[in-house]
């Protein structure tokens, strides 16, 4: 019986030296959170979309796909500072998670109204409702306002103001590394 005890303690004591080499080799590191970009140009009436891949000392790269795992695949767009005149980011599941989170928050709150004001007495009336049914009825329409309030607050963009200044684009210029796909 000490004979066994002393074989797997020996083969427990050894499991950690037998992964000597690691062979994860060749991951590609995503970012964390992915920001969608608009970008107005100074003398053209339309946006670029897409995404901040680079940011560079007097220009800045933007992929235009968002959906792509590998964006420097994508289309590319080089952009001089002097055509810049502002640049929007926005996270880009946080519509979609303000929506989610408005329409939760909506519905607990209605819940919880319709659970606190309680059942109706039993009078003559033929409208009587449980507290189970005032949650519903006053949660489902507070979910809705919600999700509708969630979704406008998600949808917020930052703005940065560049108008083709060098100056403004150098004061904003580690913000916009914060939001780039490639960091220095």
């Amino acid at each position: 019986m000490k004979f066994i005890n002393v074989i797997v303690l020996i083969v427990l004591c050894s499991l950690n030296s037998l992964n000597a080499q690691d062979t994860i080799q060749n991951i590609k590191i995503q970012p964390k959170c992915i920001y969608a970009t608009w970008i107005s140009l100074n003398n053209e009436p339309f946006k670029i979309n897409g995404v901040l891949y680079e940011i560079k000392d007097s220009s800045i790269l933007v992929s235009s796909t968002i959906f792509f795992k590998d964006y420097s695949k994508g289309r590319m767009v080089n952009l001089h500072i002097n055509n810049i005149e502002t640049i929007k980011i926005r996270r880009i599941d946080r519509a979609g998670k303000g929506v989610l989170i408005g329409a939760i928050t909506g519905f607990a709150v209605g819940g919880s109204i319709g659970i606190i004001s309680g059942d109706d007495p039993p009078t003559q009336h033929l409208l009587r409702f449980s507290a189970g049914q005032k949650a519903l009825m006053y949660g489902c329409p507070l979910a809705f306002g919600g999700a509708v309030i969630g979704g406008l607050i998600g949808s917020i963009k930052i703005k940065i103001p560049i108008n083709g200044s060098v100056n403004n684009y150098n004061r904003n210029k580690n913000q916009l590394i914060e939001y780039s796909i490639k960091k220095k």
